[in-house]
Formats: C-alpha cells, sequence, structure tokens
C-alpha cells in the first residue's frame, strides 16, 4: 500500500472511530458531519470525501456486526442437532451482543436511526428473524417467540450492568440467555 493510500486508510479509520464516540456520547440525530470535523481537526469536506452522509457512516460502522451475524446464522444451519444448534446461537449471539455493546453502544436494530433507515432495519429484521426459525424452527411457539425476543434485545441488561467485566457481562448473559431459551422449550 501507498504512503498516500495508508494515509487515506488511516483518516477514513479516524473518520469512524470519531463518529462512532460522538454517536455514542451524543446520539446520532444530535451528532453532525460537521461536529466530527471539528473532533478531528479537519475540514466538514475531508469528512465528506470519505462518507457523504451519517447514514453512510452508520453503515460502515454496522458493517462488522451484520457480517459477523450472518456468518454465525450460516454456521448455524450447518448445525444438525437442535440443542447445539441453540447452543451455537446462544454463545455466538452473547459474544456479539457484548463486542457490539463496547463498540458502538447504544445503537442497535431498535435505535430509532436504524429503525428509520429502511434498507438497515430490513436487514437486521432479516437476519433476526432467520435467526428465530433457526433456534426454533418454522413455526415457534408464543412462549418461544417471546423467549427469542427478549434475549435478542439485551441493551438494558448491558447499560445495567456496565460495570462487569467482559467476561463477567459474558457470562451473566449466558446463563439468562440460556434460561429463557429452556423455559421457553
Amino acid at each position: 500500500m501507498s504512503t498516500r493510500a495508508a494515509q487515506a486508510e488511516k483518516t477514513r479509520q479516524a473518520v469512524l472511530d470519531t463518529a462512532r464516540k460522538l454517536f455514542v456520547d451524543h446520539g446520532f440525530d444530535a451528532t453532525s458531519l460537521q461536529q466530527i470535523a471539528d473532533a478531528m481537526g479537519v475540514t466538514k469536506a475531508n469528512v465528506y470525501y470519505y462518507f457523504r452522509t451519517k447514514i453512510a457512516i452508520l453503515e460502515e460502522l454496522l458493517a462488522p456486526t451484520v457480517a459477523a451475524l450472518t456468518a454465525r446464522l450460516d454456521d448455524a444451519e450447518r448445525i444438525a442437532g437442535r440443542d447445539e444448534r441453540v447452543e451455537h446461537l446462544i454463545t455466538t449471539w452473547v459474544e456479539q451482543v457484548v463486542v457490539a455493546y463496547r463498540t458502538i453502544a447504544p445503537m442497535s436494530r431498535h435505535d430509532p436511526i436504524v429503525r428509520r433507515h429502511e434498507r438497515i432495519a430490513r436487514e437486521l429484521d432479516a437476519l433476526a428473524e432467520r435467526g428465530l426459525r433457526l433456534m426454533f424452527g418454522p413455526a415457534p411457539t408464543v412462549d418461544q417467540q417471546a423467549a427469542y425476543w427478549l434475549i435478542s434485545d439485551l441493551g438494558v441488561v448491558n447499560r445495567r450492568l456496565d460495570h462487569l467485566s467482559d467476561d463477567e457481562l459474558r457470562e451473566t448473559l449466558l446463563r439468562l440467555c440460556r434460561g429463557v431459551v429452556r423455559e421457553a422449550g
């Protein structure tokens, strides 16, 4: 990679890192491209060069989470036994939740900005529905649906247990999710 290309990638990553911090600290709607530029000490045109809109930044910030969830669902599809598949889904879901919470919180598929952006919402909803089917089959009961949707939105738990280390948070969420899914049948 040339020096110019390396510097461009470094600047692009700095835009993402700065935007992530401002989105977490102030919220997506309250953060402007100008504020991102100001926090970086560059012009708005510099930020605009890499990302034409805040939505483009949001999409880029969510892309690793979407890719990881898609890969985990792909892996789950290859697991024949239901108990093993459910354990895989819970374990990988909790891991993703802990990583995402520490890196892109408080944004989730329930965040108003995510819900307002139709393409992002549609993609995340499709992944969620796929996970529900993989966990409980093509016709989940009401209890199974409730259990799945309960464990799929752990943001309030994460915020209230923010003082825990990643390992402690992970173990707590695993116990909670396993218990909820077991109770639902």
